[in-house]
């Protein structure tokens, strides 16, 4: 791996991360492979942290405290995405055995209001990655934050997945939430699996169950689990750019708040001076 990669390493477990963008690269739980080796070139946000908020912003604009903010638009239907440090090195602060502690700093900008210190850790063992996020208001006024990641997991034409939520979201054509409907209108929500190959999801989804999902392949099954986050975003895809070539993935994406909550205000996490809000998820895998 390149001098921007750290590896956990647990036994014959182990998980990659690439510090541009705090992103989870490469995860295998002994003989079973979840993420292959990514290569964070293209802009799929592999892996990455999303904040200080996840999802879209409608247009790229919203208000805040009476200002109006503009932002970059790069999601090709005119909103803003994903947040502001995706393509920011982390620094390693600390890093031993199965544990890595990473921080990315934020600076107040034209489209931004405030200064973030972002923390990340990840924290492996035999059969789990943890992973915890903190965000930490450095400036002198207020700051809007949600969080969120966007982890992609490798599927094949037997993989099933059952998403423990009750609500999906409609959306509009620039992929805006505008209404939603019984996750079992899908064919989803609890009790249900469904072949990944069978599905075309860019979906929200809400009222989670814990946890949050459960993939199952041939010979292997994981669960996803998310605390201090109350959504999900999922979406598949047949022409990932693995490192190895194009091939099926499906991003499952914990996160603070709903698309647009910039502008609805909806789980919108508002820090004073010197406050921090956080969320943690995780993967285990199945005895």
């Amino acid at each position: 791996m390149s001098s921007q990669t750290l590896t956990l390493t647990i036994g014959d477990s182990y998980a990659v991360i690439n510090l541009v963008g705090s992103a989870l690269v490469g995860l295998r739980f002994g003989e079973h492979e979840l993420i292959p080796d990514t290569d964070l070139g293209p802009k799929v946000f592999a892996g990455t942290l999303l904040t200080p908020w996840p999802n879209r912003i409608q247009n790229g604009t919203y208000q805040f405290e009476g200002k109006q903010y503009q932002l970059e638009i790069r999601d090709g239907k005119g909103n803003s995405l994903h947040g502001m440090v995706d393509e920011q090195r982390a620094d390693a602060v600390e890093s031993r055995t199965g544990y890595a502690k990473l921080e990315t700093f934020l600076v107040a900008s034209e489209g931004y209001p405030a200064n973030l210190k972002v923390e990340s850790v990840f924290e492996l063992s035999a059969t789990e990655l943890t992973v915890s996020y903190q965000v930490t208001n450095q400036g002198p006024g207020n700051a809007p934050v949600g969080i969120g990641t966007h982890p992609y997991f490798l599927y094949t034409d037997s993989t099933k997945i059952e998403i423990n939520a009750k609500t999906a979201a409609v959306h509009d054509g620039q992929m805006i939430p505008i209404g939603e409907v019984q996750a079992s209108e899908l064919g989803l929500g609890p009790g249900r699996a469904s072949l990944v190959s069978n599905l075309k999801l860019d979906t929200q989804f809400g009222q989670l169950g814990d946890p949050v999902a459960t993939v199952t392949n041939d010979e292997f099954a994981y669960d996803i689990w998310q605390q201090e986050a109350n959504w999900l975003m999922v979406y598949n895809t047949t022409v990932f750019p693995w490192a190895k070539g194009q091939g099926n993935a499906i991003a499952i994406e914990a996160q603070t708040c709903p698309a647009d909550a910039f502008n609805t205000g909806e789980d919108l996490r508002v820090l004073a001076s010197g406050e921090s809000t956080s969320m943690r998820w995780g993967v285990r895998l199945r005895g």
